[in-house]
């Protein structure tokens, strides 16, 4: 590959990183407060910290993938992206909850939670993906 040709996918990927960021960091702040407010609101602030810490894995793992695959066609409030947001947001909350309680059954299937938190965890990132990213992507 050219010098000159890497150095422009450097540049514009430079230029949508902070983006990103913006999206992530939005979207597990968004989930930890809705986490708190699930849970009583009695943690407050603090409590929506140290939630932002485990959602952040997540997202990480398995929403920005595939928000990065999403950005090659970008759509504003897309509901087909909104769709497979929801998908990978189930096996998501699955995977994640399996590994933090030591238990690969299928018993969490049934808990009103898992698809609360995993509907919440969707919706709450289509949105910022497409505030931050699909929107200033498709303005380009």
């Amino acid at each position: 590959m050219e010098l000159w040709k890497m150095s422009q996918k450097v540049s514009e990927l430079s230029d949508v990183i902070p983006s990103y960021f913006f999206s992530l960091v939005s979207s597990c702040l968004s989930l930890s407060a809705v986490l708190v407010i699930f849970r009583g609101g009695s943690w407050g602030f603090p409590g929506i910290i140290v939630f932002s810490f485990y959602v952040v894995i997540p997202y990480l793992l398995f929403a920005v993938p595939v928000q990065v695959l999403f950005n090659k066609h970008p759509k504003n409030f897309s509901l087909l992206y909104f769709c497979l947001y929801i998908f990978f947001s189930l096996l998501a909350v699955f995977i994640y909850s399996s590994v933090l309680n030591f238990d690969i059954s299928m018993d969490v299937l049934t808990t009103k939670n898992y698809y609360a938190i995993s509907l919440s965890a969707a919706l709450i990132f289509w949105f910022w993906d497409s505030v931050f990213l699909q929107k200033k992507r498709s303005e380009s």
